[in-house]
């Protein structure tokens, strides 16, 4: 699993996805998002680059920091499946299913949503 922070690689994988629609759509939108300044504060995780075959976009630093909010904010509960929302999409069902079980991708531990 490698999470995209580069802006290059964002824009690459924004113009891959983009070539992919409407299936892509989900993870385009958030990809689309984190190149304009990523109001949503999420981040992208990729089985491999540049020759991916799995997509994951999720809230920002969501498993290490264990969907816990900034001080001073209410803190996130784990069973709280409409804060915690992915959106995936896939090439290979078998690059997706070894991204989601790679450590560190989601936390199974906690409700969630994915979509795409």
């Amino acid at each position: 699993m490698l999470i995209l922070t580069c802006p290059g690689h964002l824009q690459r994988l924004e113009g891959a996805l983009r070539r992919s629609l409407p299936f892509a759509l989900p993870v385009y939108g958030a990809v689309l998002n984190i190149n304009r300044g990523n109001p949503g504060e999420f981040e992208v995780a990729v089985d491999s680059w540049p020759h991916f075959g799995a997509v994951l976009a999720r809230r920002s630093g969501e498993v290490a920091r264990g969907l816990r909010a900034p001080m001073g904010a209410p803190q996130v509960p784990a069973d709280d499946c409409y804060r915690n929302m992915h959106a995936a999409f896939y090439r290979d069902v078998g690059a997706y299913r070894a991204l989601l079980e790679s450590p560190g991708c989601l936390r199974w531990d906690a409700a969630f949503h994915t979509f795409g």
